[in-house]
């Protein structure tokens, strides 16, 4: 829209841009600015600059100390003959611009590659701090510089920061005390009163000859953010939205309607293509050669960790345009250096993405290590009975705690299995707040921000682990946007190896126990949840947490409790198909049955349809296409493959409950069935009698019992049984808990005994009527060795409301 396209025709110079509306916009967008420093003010933190590492300090001192000379240098090879047009300053603000490294724009690239919590990250983010406060020094001191009083706009500047600091901040803190109740109590009074304030610091600062968001700076600096930050909070809420929304998009338009690269190219100008190129690298290569030295002659990194590092901490951003457009302002740039810079900028940012893509592109060595984490489940935990089970469990916010730990202590961390747990706290990356806790992790220091690391999240995890035995449990904290926020769950268990992702159900429950929406229908983190199960290369759990489980403590320190059974014991109901999800659900049961710590009791309902609907279970008729035979010779191949499994493995379980010491803890119940609508029946009948259902979700599996639940799934994340137990109205006070198992694991490729497969091919179509109706049947096991065992098998008559 600038000079460069549209404002050199008459449509853009008379009718979208002429100079009256230039003008307003020009103010409007510098009014923008101005709370946009005030803003950056209530974030600025001395503690990372005071605690900073060795490695954060000299990578920040580096991108300093050689751009800032070389971008003086490059100002005089853009225009060789300088004359008395070019201010003599111009150069002084092109060494700051080059020297700046933006740490939101920053922050949004590592959370996009997902190296926020890697070291070249940290130190990165750390870098970045430091070179952002010491950018503004810089930037403060050449505007007083520049000025024509100089030493007069310098001594009063100095003044005027002294006077913020030891004289307007006690006042304004006294203020606020005297209109307030216990740092809370903020009215619309309050904040009308700080944001004239803000005005008026822009205006003494500007009126002394140095810049006006010196002022809007300073007075964010001096405000008393409040015990718990409620007053940051509070300007935060009402003032960001409208300055990133509206104000600051205003600044970017007079950015580009100052950029004229007619202008820069034009006959006779100084700048020619080939030396415009020249400066343009040597302002990118600047600053990654000065911090690569730093990372790895200095700070001893891998060179390729140093070049990342380079190419972050070139990040440019506002900062940078503020300072390039506040050079104009003051006439030290004339338009040629001006557009060359922000098109030198453009390109410094631009190139950042995808460099630092190619830098840390996936190896085959990565590949090979992520194929061999996909056979990572529970059930290939049952092979290696001695080896450690590690959990990611995923909290939303301080709601998700409670249940997520209640299910974490039942899980039965035993002295030959213990469970490494690492709570992943998910966080919303909105920019500068949010990624500075990363800094504080790396500086040691502690968050204030109580909106997104909670102490109570952390105290809880803490007693669980102390009450715990052989239970280990670190946090962590993921940041990023929610389009991307799996890939942060998925990447991390797979670097951690983990068998299990727990994430808790979008919904959670008033105290009164009605469910409601945590946000809106929309729920961001209903995607977040979707995104994990389709990407995760291990076993997922989605948590419905409904109050149902709890443990031992809380039983003492309730008086009040629905359910009719001993209080200290967790009564368990898994509900069994078949597949491989389900055989997933009932090995993570099976572990929880065992736990001697906690009562665990366990009752495997494994529904069975009758025989009557297995007939009736017919194929899709596709007659004619040998092709589709084809698919449905092996659609039925899978399925009788996979009723052998889910046989197998019950008979398996019944072998380990037979030969354990505490076998009286489980049961198995066998119910036959016609449809699905008898299997909620059944459910009905059992109201209150359970603490929590586990459910497989039954991705892949297809059976009579559940073919029509799909139709009116409103939660197809949970499968068809998991989506019903959430709407049903018989289990209010009963929590859930969905799992869904990973890649095949190997055991399910071994452990079914029998013919090859185009054996078995051939023995079932050989046994297939002419009427698409299964006539051949697996062997039965008959195993004399389950006396202790309970075992029911039960029948369910359509006209009897009672299970006989």
């Amino acid at each position: 829209m600038g000079p460069s396209v549209l404002g050199s025709t008459s449509l853009g110079c008379k009718v979208l841009f002429p100079y009256n509306s230039v003008i307003t916009l020009e103010n409007i967008a510098n009014l923008g600015i101005i709370y946009y420093m005030f803003l950056v003010g209530l974030e600025v933190d001395m503690k990372p600059v005071v605690r900073a590492g060795k490695k954060a300090l000299s990578t920040a001192i580096a991108g300093l100390i050689l751009p800032v000379p070389v971008g003086y240098g490059l100002h005089h090879l853009l225009m060789r003959h300088p004359d008395h047009s070019v201010n003599k300053y111009g150069p002084l603000f092109w060494g700051v611009v080059l020297g700046t490294t933006n740490f939101p724009d920053l922050a949004r690239i590592l959370a996009d590659h997902k190296l926020l919590h890697s070291d070249v990250g940290r130190t990165a983010l750390s870098s970045a701090v430091i070179t952002d406060i010491f950018s503004w020094m810089l930037f403060v001191l050449a505007v007083a510089v520049s000025n024509d009083g100089k030493i007069f706009t310098v001594i009063s500047t100095a003044l005027i920061v002294l006077f913020y600091i030891y004289a307007l901040a006690p006042a304004v803190s006294w203020m606020l005390r005297k209109t307030t109740k216990d740092d809370q109590n903020y009215s619309h009074n309050h904040i009308c009163f700080i944001l004239a304030g803000v005005i008026a610091s822009a205006y003494i600062t500007d009126s002394t000859g140095c810049h006006s968001i010196l002022g809007a700076f300073m007075f964010g600096v001096i405000l008393p953010k409040g015990k718990g930050g409620e007053l940051k909070h509070a300007l935060t809420d009402n003032l960001e939205d409208f300055v990133s929304g509206l104000m600051t998009p205003l600044f970017f338009l007079v950015i580009g309607l100052r950029t004229d690269t007619f202008e820069v190219f034009q006959t006779g100008s100084r700048i020619t293509v080939p030396r415009f190129l020249a400066v343009t690298l040597l302002a990118l290569c600047t600053k990654i050669a000065s911090t690569f030295s730093a990372a790895v002659f200095f700070n001893k990194m891998t060179p390729r960790d140093g070049l990342a590092l380079g190419l972050l901490m070139n990040t440019k951003g506002l900062l940078a345009l503020i300072i390039t457009n506040s050079a104009r302002d003051l006439m030290v740039l004339s338009t040629q250096t001006y557009t060359v810079m922000v098109i030198a900028l453009w390109l410094m940012t631009a190139a950042v993405g995808p460099l630092i893509a190619l830098v840390y592109r996936r190896t085959n060595r990565d590949r090979r290590l992520a194929c061999q984490y996909k056979n990572k489940t529970i059930r290939s935990l049952e092979l290696q009975p001695d080896s450690e089970f590690r959990m990611l469990a995923c909290i939303n916010s301080a709601a998700n705690v409670s249940g997520l730990i209640n299910l974490l202590g039942i899980s039965n961390p035993t002295k030959h299995s213990p469970i490494m747990a690492y709570a992943l706290h998910l966080v919303e990356l909105v920019g500068h707040a949010s990624a500075m806790l990363i800094v504080h992790d790396t500086c040691n220091i502690t968050a204030d921000d109580s909106s997104v690391k909670d102490d109570h999240i952390s105290n809880a995890l803490e007693n669980l682990e102390r009450q715990t035995q052989n239970m280990t449990v670190q946090s962590l904290t993921a940041m990023s946007s929610y389009s991307t926020m799996h890939e942060d769950v998925c990447n991390l268990a797979e670097d951690k190896r983990v068998a299990l992702i727990l994430l808790p159900f979008h919904k959670q429950l008033w105290e009164d126990g009605v469910v409601r929406e945590e946000e809106d229908v929309n729920s961001p983190f209903r995607s977040v949840n979707r995104n994990v199960m389709d990407n995760a290369s291990c076993s997922v759990a989605i948590f419905v947490d409904r109050g149902g489980l709890i443990t031992t403590n809380e039983h003492n320190n309730t008086n009040d409790h629905d359910h009719d059974h001993d209080d200290h014991v967790q009564h368990i109901a898994m509900l069994f198909i078949g597949g491989r999800d389900d055989r997933e659900a009932l090995a993570y049961a099976c572990r929880m049955c065992g736990n001697k710590c906690v009562g665990v009791s366990l009752t495997v309902m494994r529904f069975v349809p009758t025989k009557e609907a297995a007939e009736n279970d017919l194929l899709p008729e596709d007659e004619g296409d040998d092709d589709n035979n084809g698919d449905i010779l092996k659609a039925i191949t899978d399925a009788e493959r996979e009723k052998q499994l889910d046989k197998q493995y019950i008979e398996g379980l019944k072998l380990k409950a037979a030969a354990s010491d505490n076998n009286n803890s489980m049961k198995i119940i066998e119910v036959e069935v016609n449809n699905g609508d008898e299997i909620i029946k059944v459910l009905s009948m059992m109201e209150q009698q359970f603490d929590m259902y586990v459910v497989g979700k039954g991705r892949g599996a297809r059976s009579c019992l559940t073919s029509g639940f799909s139709d009116w799934s409103e939660w197809p994340e949970l499968g068809p049984l998991g989506d019903i137990l959430v709407s049903s109205s018989f289990a209010p006070n009963t929590s859930i808990l969905v799992v869904q198992q990973g890649c095949v694991s190997a055991d399910d490729a071994t452990e079914l005994a029998g013919p090859a497969p185009a054996a078995a091919a051939a023995q079932l179509k050989d046994n297939f009527d002419a009427h698409h109706h299964m006539t051949w049947h697996p062997p039965l096991f008959h195993r004399p060795h389950f006396a202790p065992f309970l075992i029911r098998k039960l029948n369910l008559h359509r006209d009897d409301d009672h299970i006989i």
